[in-house]
């Protein structure tokens, strides 16, 4: 399945890692990271791995795990987010 909004969240955070580059080194690191943590939701997922998916998620940083949450749901339903992850989207 893919997994179009994650991509997207994937992508967003690898431009906003180039765009630091440079210019702030913390903040490009921490945005290479949130995207290293996006790419291995995306893996898990596609490994059929839900209960490590689920423990990798609850794990991460607030911000990136929000942004991970919402696009699983514009992705593969609230209903699905509810029920396989235990996030509520509103």
């Amino acid at each position: 399945m893919f997994l179009e909004n994650l991509t997207k969240l994937e992508k967003g955070l690898w431009n906003l890692h180039v765009e630091m580059m440079g210019v702030d080194n913390d903040m490009a690191e921490m945005y290479a990271q949130d995207r290293n943590d996006v790419i291995e939701v995306k893996d898990r997922f596609n490994r059929g791995h839900m209960g490590s998916l689920k423990s990798f998620i609850d794990r991460m940083d607030t911000h990136p795990r929000e942004g991970v949450v919402v696009a699983l749901a514009a992705d593969l339903g609230e209903d699905w987010v509810e029920e396989n992850l235990g996030w509520s989207v509103r």
